[in-house]
């Protein structure tokens, strides 16, 4: 009586409780359902200690209910866990520390599980000595299904009455193990049976319920090894394992409860796996399996600005502490390779996270290498990480010196391509102008003054828009000699008429381009419109991207023409047949496409207060039909000495109907560009807010040369095409020369698709 009173007092008492504290702070867990932390428990700890030493003493200290949560296992696999609170965790370590001795003057040398001086290490080993050492040839691996949670109470509490004398202790451990778990929404489970997995005193328990087992199997086999709830036994024949496995199978079921899962019955020349490694007559090895897995945990090891993570670390010191002191050198070396190779790419993803050199070292010696030779010459593999640090520094370096080169150079690129373009283009707005031939290059000139001058180089377009201008026969004869085409537009932006060189239409197609037959010039006429389309949609595509959270009517224009898109694609993969019929389908669909497109375009527009209602070509009188039909014609001239150039006839249309004196191949052509080289440049001027004026139906003058110099600079802007980066009216002029040699030559021809 004495024993029991000095036992269950001494548990009482504030200083052991608080040897206990100390215990359970040094694990740095987590606490339970009631909240309070580690850190809120230490700056209270005299009064937590103080309570529950009263609550023992007084016999109404109640435990929290453990709260109960999943850890990942193993992939698609959890394990359950019952966290207890801190002042539970402290009774629970006091409790074990009292009767550890007890359990440990019973325990076989055999078991090696949740022991003081055992462990996973010492059991693999004894493991090894049984098979190398002993004429076994044979190994019996072992498991019980679901052990902890299928532990019986009741024997458990009558085996624990027959080893503890003192009854109360006996009533708080299993107080303590039937305690129900509650889940983060405080349900509640009661626990019927098992121990919780994440109880301190739980392993101690499961190893007692297992002692009568470790009794058994020592009468029955020598070789016998068990940790926790995975054993072996080894045998020196086949037979004798089997005959084991049914007295074991026996004696678990009948006196303990428990089942075992699936067997494993190996050759111990091939080896079996215990406790994560194989074991065999030639010693020391690791499954494919488990390979993989240590692999996984060294292509999982990552680093933060300060460091490796907590959980890479734990991963990796977990591997170096159990398996560097159990593996044979040449598979420890195999794996610090692997690390090493982990390490150089951290240090090349992670370099711009490292501050320097010796941040660096200091990160990469936080992880230690399992062989010998690598922990030998690890001053050299840190010397490996700084070069490459250095090599990646310098890269990074290397590459901002570039990127800022790069946009050096792209900014004089842009200034010259803009020079070139102005270079190229000589635009004469202004009443009464002069323009003629100098030394200079051409020169223009207003009430004898020089207003303007332009190198001859790069000349390749005049545009004339202003009446009263005046042409030397020099400057002519100069620009008919070298293809230099001088346009001349009225104040109504119409296209009036071009002085061309006769050079334009030296050995034409002309003849070959009338003979193509029907099903040819439809195939023409079906990329072209499909070009169209494209082009149509992908600068609404464009625009969309920057307005679609604006108007709900303008995300349904677009979901609109998204839907007519994909239905004329199928429409023309549905036709099998090229005749005339399908040509009037096709226009068709050109027209509903058109449609949408300007009621997206209207939508668009509807804020800039411009007036646009539809689309309108004679007779318009709105800003934005104005300017478009202006742009238009400046577009057509060029698509039509595009056509000229490559020997082709303007005049000889496929899509639209051929009228005496008409370029209606132009305009079936220039279909595949109007949005891209005119719309585009409308809206976006449109949308700019500059000042635009219409006045009685025709464009101001200022607004007039702004849209001018605005289409030419278009024209003149580089873009890639196949591949290669040139301006606008040179991929008209590729377009051109690409229909030339289908209808001469029968080479594939692929539309104009403008880049959005």
């Amino acid at each position: 009586m004495e024993t029991q009173k000095s036992c269950y007092s001494t548990l009482c008492t504030e200083a052991f409780l608080f040897e206990a504290w100390k215990a359970v702070k040094s694990k740095n867990a987590s606490g339970g359902i009631d909240g309070v932390t580690l850190a809120c428990f230490e700056d209270n700890v005299q009064t937590y200690i103080s309570e529950l030493s009263g609550e023992l003493r007084a016999g109404i200290w109640s435990p929290e209910p453990y709260l109960s949560i999943e850890i990942p296992k193993k992939k698609n696999e959890v394990r359950k866990l019952g966290l207890l609170s801190v002042k539970d965790k402290i009774v629970q370590y006091a409790i074990k520390t009292l009767v550890e001795p007890l359990f440990e003057n019973i325990f076989v040398d055999a078991s090696y599980g949740y022991r003081p001086n055992k462990g996973h290490t010492k059991a693999v080993r004894r493991a090894l000595n049984e098979c190398q050492k002993k004429k076994n040839k044979w190994v019996l691996k072992l498991d019980i299904d679901n052990y902890f949670d299928t532990i019986n109470h009741h024997l458990l509490a009558a085996r624990l009455h027959a080893l503890i004398p003192d009854e109360e202790i006996v009533r708080l451990i299993m107080l303590s193990v039937q305690m129900g778990v509650v889940n983060k929404h405080l349900k509640w489970n009661d626990s019927l049976e098992g121990v919780p997995q994440g109880a301190i005193l739980s392993p101690l328990l499961a190893n007692f319920y297992l002692h009568p087992f470790d009794k058994f199997v020592q009468t029955l086999c020598r070789s016998y090894v068990r940790y926790a709830d995975d054993f072996c036994l080894m045998c020196e024949t086949h037979e004798q394992a089997k005959v084991l496995l049914n007295q074991l199978s026996v004696y678990l079921q009948t006196h303990l409860g428990l089942t075992l899962n699936t067997p494993i019955v190996a050759d111990l020349r091939k080896g079996c796996e215990f406790l994560g490694i194989t074991i065999s007559k030639g010693g020391l090895s690791l499954s494919e399996k488990k390979e993989a897995d240590l692999k996984e945990r060294i292509a999982n090891l990552s680093i933060t600005n300060k460091g490796f993570t907590s959980v890479s670390l734990r991963a990796w010191n977990g591997v170096r502490n159990y398996y560097g002191a159990l593996l044979p050198q040449s598979v420890l070396h195999a794996l610090d390779d692997l690390l090493y190779d982990r390490m150089k790419q951290i240090v090349i993803a992670s370099f711009q996270q490292i501050a320097n050199r010796a941040v660096l070292i200091r990160i990469m010696s936080e992880v230690d290498y399992l062989s010998n030779e690598y922990q030998l010459y690890k001053k050299r593999m840190l010397q490996d990480y700084v070069e490459l640090y250095d090599l990646q520094k310098g890269k990074e370096k290397e590459k901002r010196a570039k990127e800022q080169n790069k946009k050096i150079i792209e900014q004089r690129k842009a200034e010259y391509r803009k020079r070139e373009g102005e270079g190229s283009e000589l635009l004469i707005n202004t009443f009464g102008c002069f323009v003629g031939l100098s030394g200079k290059g051409v020169t223009v000139k207003r009430q004898g003054k020089v207003i303007h001058q332009k190198p001859l180089g790069a000349l390749s377009h005049i545009t004339i828009s202003s009446k009263g201008v005046t042409l030397s026969s020099n400057l002519i004869d100069y620009c008919l000699a070298n293809k230099i085409t001088i346009d001349f537009f009225n104040s109504s932006g119409w296209h009036t008429g071009s002085i061309l060189s006769n050079k334009y239409i030296e050995n034409t197609l002309w003849n070959k381009q009338a003979q193509c037959g029907k099903e040819k010039r439809l195939s023409l006429a079906t990329c072209i419109i499909e070009a169209k389309l494209k082009n149509q949609f992908y600068l609404v595509k464009y625009y969309h991207k920057y307005h679609k959270h604006c108007y709900d009517t303008l995300s349904e224009k677009y979901e609109d023409l998204s839907v007519f898109n994909v239905q004329f694609k199928t429409f023309v993969r549905g036709q099998d047949k090229m005749d005339e019929e399908f040509l009037i389908q096709l226009v068709g669909q050109e027209s509903q496409g058109a449609i949408k497109y300007w009621g997206y375009i209207r939508e668009l527009l509807s804020d800039d207060k411009v007036g646009f209602v539809k689309r309108e070509r004679k007779g318009a009188t709105d800003l934005v039909n104005c300017m478009l039909n202006y742009g238009y014609a400046i577009l057509y001239t060029r698509v039509w000495q595009a056509l000229l150039g490559a020997k082709l006839n303007p005049f000889d249309s496929i899509i639209h109907v051929r009228q005496s004196g008409k370029p209606t191949f132009v305009y079936d052509v220039v279909e595949m560009f109007r949005s891209q080289v005119v719309d585009r440049v409308v809206i976006s001027l449109i949308q700019k807010g500059p000042s635009l004026r219409v006045e009685k139906g025709l464009l101001e003058e200022e607004t007039k040369k702004l849209l001018i110099k605005s289409i030419l600079e278009r024209l003149n802007r580089y873009e890639k095409y196949r591949g290669e980066e040139i301006t606008m009216e040179q991929i008209i002029r590729r377009q051109a020369c690409e229909m030339a040699a289908w209808i001469d030559e029968g080479k594939k021809y692929k539309p104009y698709i403008a880049k959005w």
